[in-house]
């Protein structure tokens, strides 16, 4: 199994690649002397730690600190603000706190991505318990049409919809899950609203398809 530290330097280091827009190779022809592809993979999936050398290296690309690499962003979220309060106010910034700004920026970049990752992670769990549900007691032929109008609406918002009918959508069937689940109490003030603007951005405009 591997490291938890090392899988999480490798996601830093990845997403320093990533934002200066290099691929693996390109990346590792940034150092001297070059490093190879494969080195930079192994890398960003934990599966080896970068040389001492190379770490100060990937450092200096990313404008970073060698700590930030080995354990991760450490400023609290006021000391955050604070720094980025005086970036924003174009106050000039020592060396220490230009690497945190950027710190700042990849940790942000990255518990997006982990967010994400973990959604999906939870919507592919969820779908495989349901079709489970669904293979253990088969659909009845009014389940089966139930599921396919939804699906179909589903489709018609995800591929010709717009982001703001798709965001709406998303929101309303979330809302009914916790109802439904007792998660969260009905309020037809906060629910019936949601509803109203999804439906008043009916039908589905040409304009919005997407290509």
């Amino acid at each position: 199994m591997k490291n938890k530290n090392k899988i999480e330097m490798g996601k830093r280091i990845a997403i320093i690649r990533q934002q200066l827009g290099l691929t693996q190779q390109e990346f590792a022809n940034k150092f001297s002397p070059p490093a190879s592809k494969a080195a930079v993979s192994r890398w960003e999936s934990g599966d080896r730690t970068p040389s001492n050398d190379s770490l100060k290296q990937i450092a200096k690309l990313g404008n970073v600190s060698v700590t930030y690499l080995r354990t991760g962003y450490t400023l609290n979220f006021l000391e955050t603000r604070a720094l980025l309060n005086r970036a924003i106010h174009g106050d000039k910034l020592n060396k220490d706190d230009q690497q945190k700004v950027n710190e700042s920026r990849f940790d942000f970049l990255l518990q997006g991505i982990d967010l994400m990752e973990r959604r999906d992670n939870e919507a592919t769990n969820l779908l495989r318990t349901q079709a489970a549900i669904i293979d253990k007691k088969p659909l009845s032929p009014l389940d089966k049409s139930t599921l396919g109008d939804f699906l179909w609406l589903l489709n018609l918002i995800r591929l010709n919809g717009s982001e703001k009918q798709q965001a709406e959508f998303d929101v309303i069937i979330n809302m009914f899950r916790q109802i439904a689940t007792g998660s969260i109490e009905y309020d037809k003030n906060d629910l019936l609203p949601n509803i109203d603007k999804l439906l008043s951005s009916f039908p589905i405009k040409k304009e919005n398809k997407k290509d």
